[in-house]
């Protein structure tokens, strides 16, 4: 199929060369990267693609959305930091489909469904607590990142204990009981480590999740835009994730 990726940096170059191992056509839009075919989203740029693929920043993602929708096309969402905007996200991409995720990576996804699990483990077991924190290179745009985000919300829906995720350091003052701590660090060249705490006074135990680089996230994206291929509605990658391991 044809595939039209929305921004051509790092992300972008990265589902450009899985995409074309597994034989589909790439055109690429970006107004600031050199070896971008086209400088924006339009009729002509995205002309004859199945989908779209959008790596691009919190910023512009909502927008460059209602364009895709617009010339009705197919979208997948990479892009991070715009989760307070789902409601109007889903607005948006009416009428076309769109598969987000915060992390595409398949061992990544796999590793939120075992946090699920343990997580409603501990959720009988009062004892312990739980913390998240995660580490990427120091170019990246947002923290904490989408996948932290995600973790957080895992942990909060599964430990009825904990009520509300606290994402910045206790300054003057002990976290609360009910609170989930996700703390998170910027060093580097670090493609994205990922780490779950449960922790009680007789044992620690430690789930944690290390990208080797970001081939794996690219692959995952790739998957999403043959799954999105054909298809309408908003999907997540747990949509995809069922499809892969054929299990819900």
């Amino acid at each position: 199929m044809k595939i039209a990726l929305v921004g051509y940096g790092k992300m972008g170059k990265a589902v450009e060369k899985i995409a074309i191992e597994r034989k589909h056509l790439v055109v690429k839009i970006d107004s600031a990267e050199a070896g971008a075919d086209f400088g924006e989203i339009n009729s002509e740029s995205i002309s004859g693609a199945d989908v779209c693929v959008d790596f691009t920043n919190a910023n512009s993602v909502l927008e460059n959305a209602k364009k895709v929708a617009a010339l009705k096309k197919n979208l997948v969402i990479g892009t991070t930091g715009w989760y307070d905007k789902m409601d109007e996200m889903k607005g948006a991409v009416r009428g076309i489909g769109c598969l987000w995720s915060g992390n595409f990576s398949i061992g990544m996804n796999v590793f939120f469904r075992s946090v699920k699990e343990t997580a409603k483990m501990m959720n009988n077991l009062p004892e312990y607590d739980a913390a998240v924190y995660e580490v990427h290179h120091n170019q990246k745009k947002d923290s904490p990142g989408g996948s932290a985000q995600i973790i957080g919300k895992i942990i909060l829906e599964n430990m009825k204990r904990k009520k509300k995720v606290v994402m910045d350091r206790f300054a003057d003052r002990k976290p609360n009981p009910d609170e989930l701590h996700v703390a998170s660090v910027r060093c580097g060249s670090i493609p994205g480590t990922h780490t779950v705490l449960f922790d009680c006074p007789v044992d620690t135990i430690e789930m944690k999740h290390i990208a080797r680089g970001r081939e794996g996230f690219a692959f995952g994206a790739v998957l999403a835009a043959e799954f999105i291929k054909g298809k309408k509605g908003f999907y997540s990658i747990d949509d995809l994730m069922n499809e892969i391991i054929k299990t819900k």
